[in-house]
């Protein structure tokens, strides 16, 4: 019988009986039969490790510069209206979905991600390998000849 795989990307492969994430430095295998109580978590942005000493570095900047051009108070604005949007920009991480499960009665993360439609896709795979992997009430699907 073959695999049968539903998607198949450069962070996450799900197939009907694998569900793997490609982390660094190891990947995570979960089987899909094991997995239990499937959902989805949006984690709120967070402020980034470096984004103080970013700030840090502007005003340090900024202050040099005032003592160090003819008319430092055009300069030192000009030069916060620039680097104020850049810092804005890399202030904050971005939200990240996740999804959670329950595998071996132990409480997992089974993949996250920023990107919302590359999230969505994995996700989707997952409940379509599950669902797939149920037995129907009518036993395999197979006809009697």
């Amino acid at each position: 019988m073959r695999t049968r795989t539903y998607y198949q990307g450069p962070d996450a492969v799900v197939t009907d009986d694998q569900f793997v994430w490609r982390t660094t430095p190891v990947a995570l295998n979960f089987a899909v039969q094991h997995l239990r109580n499937v959902g989805v978590v949006q984690t709120p942005a967070r402020v980034r490790s470096f984004a103080p000493h970013l700030a840090a570095g502007i005003l340090f900047t900024s202050a040099a510069a005032w003592t160090l051009l003819a008319d430092p108070t055009l300069y030192v604005f000009g030069f916060l209206a620039v680097a104020s949007p850049a810092v804005a920009v890399v202030w904050r991480q971005p939200r990240r979905w996740e999804l959670h499960a329950q595998y071996h009665g132990t409480a997992v993360v089974l993949y996250s991600s920023s990107d919302v439609r590359v999230f969505n896709q994995v996700g989707r795979a997952l409940r379509r390998a599950m669902e797939d992997g149920r037995p129907t009430a009518w036993g395999y699907g197979l006809a009697a000849a």
